[in-house]
């Protein structure tokens, strides 16, 4: 077990009174997994609490108390909440309750039952187009971090890992009519700068989305109440906290997803309205997510998601059109927060344009794949910088430039990427 040295607790904690929260995290990225903090150590603070740790303690959860302390520190509060504690000879087994629910398959349900009539069966619909990265894949595969199932190193980091193409960024949320109807306009056609197609990327994102957490988050729910009768609740603290987040969030989503269903079925195609890039290239990674950015491309935060307020949902995308990137930025039409974020990405330089989505991709999201081309031409050493970026959960971060998409705005309506 490493043991913090008192030069190693002094710097950590001046980084902490000064917000350098990126610092703080790359610090223990080069740590050992398990580490011992001699005596009580500052990392910021997060509401009405200065939070310190001390004695035995994993990097892991250290870098889970990181990603949600205020900025900047609060150097003004009177409590302290310390976290520590002792290592288990025989650790806490909360994935094999969670591998457990897994075995019994996530739920099958068509998410647009009621506009029209369903197919004969659910299939597993793509979030991300197949068609997109189908002839970019390594015999039949491409990579993606496999958040329930995947492999971990000796230090207990997720990597990415090669998953068939049949099976990447899937979910069971869709009939097969509906899956086909519904977004046959931009699977089926080159992508146009219009509301209909921006509408339909839009919706995409917010389905896998209310998907992953109305109904798959079940399994860790079912887990984390197996585990509530077994253990004390303070040992089980982090998983209580997302369960409870994840049901804010599906209390906000439920509606939203009431009004994209009629939406959709009036082809209000306006009331969505976006902005969008182009690129010269392919892009190395594809993804999409319906989200509620706290901070902007710059880093600064634009809204508060750290109170039960409602938050404003955005939709991010970055696919392609005849083999050329193409990055959306959606939302309700009139959104702040999306005219925020897109204001913030154009004040980008347009050659670091590219390594912010990147950096945005893999400090925030889950659902996205990587091009084997592309991860697999990266040293170890420039991958692990990603893979330490995808556990922090913290934005901004300085990760290496690796490539360029060479992306501008398109401003006609009508633009057809292959233009």
């Amino acid at each position: 077990m490493r043991v913090l040295t008192r030069t190693e607790m002094r710097q950590v904690e001046r980084w902490a009174r000064k917000t350098q929260i990126a610092k703080i995290l790359s610090f223990f990225d080069g740590l050992p997994r398990f580490i011992h903090v001699p005596k009580p150590l500052l990392l910021g603070s997060n509401n009405e609490d200065e939070i310190l740790v001390v004695a035995d303690m994993t990097t892991s959860r250290v870098r889970g108390v990181l990603a949600n302390l205020d900025e900047p520190f609060n150097p003004h509060l009177r409590l302290q909440r310390t976290l520590g504690g002792k290592r288990r000879d025989k650790p806490i087994r909360a994935l094999a309750s969670i591998y457990q629910e897994l075995r019994k398959g996530f739920p099958e349900l068509c998410l647009l039952k009621g506009n029209g009539p369903c197919g004969q069966k659910i299939v597993q619909a793509h979030s991300i187009q197949k068609a997109l990265f189908k002839k970019h894949a390594k015999n039949g595969h491409i990579y993606l971090f496999e958040v329930f199932t995947g492999k971990h190193d000796s230090e207990k980091r997720l990597w990415p890992e090669l998953i068939g193409i049949n099976e990447a960024t899937t979910f069971s949320g869709f009939c097969d009519v509906h899956d086909s109807q519904t977004f046959s306009p931009i699977d089926n056609s080159p992508f146009l700068n219009i509301p209909e197609h921006k509408f339909l990327y839009h919706y995409r994102a917010f389905a896998q989305t209310y998907y992953g957490r109305a109904h798959k988050f079940r399994v860790v729910e079912s887990a984390f109440k197996e585990l509530a009768a077994k253990v004390p609740a303070a040992e089980i603290e982090s998983l209580a906290e997302k369960v409870r987040w994840n049901r804010q969030d599906v209390s906000e989503l439920e509606p939203k997803r009431r009004v994209y269903q009629e939406q959709l079925r009036a082809k209000s195609w306006p009331d969505i309205e976006g902005y969008a890039f182009e690129g010269e290239p392919m892009p190395d990674i594809l993804m999409t997510e319906y989200f509620g950015p706290r901070k902007n491309f710059q880093g600064r935060i634009i809204q508060d998601c750290k109170s039960l307020a409602p938050l404003r949902w955005v939709s991010m995308t970055v696919s392609a059109s005849n083999d050329r990137a193409v990055f959306l930025l959606c939302g309700e039409k009139g959104c702040p927060i999306l005219r925020e974020l897109a204001d913030s990405f154009r004040k980008v330089a347009p050659t670091a344009r590219t390594r912010a989505i990147l950096t945005y991709v893999f400090c925030h999201f889950e659902n996205f794949i990587l091009l084997p081309k592309w991860w697999e031409s990266l040293s170890k050493d420039v991958q692990l910088q990603f893979v330490n970026a995808y556990a922090g959960r913290y934005y901004p971060r300085e990760l290496p430039d690796t490539c360029d998409w060479k992306l501008k705005e398109i401003f006609l309506k009508h633009r057809l990427l292959s233009d």
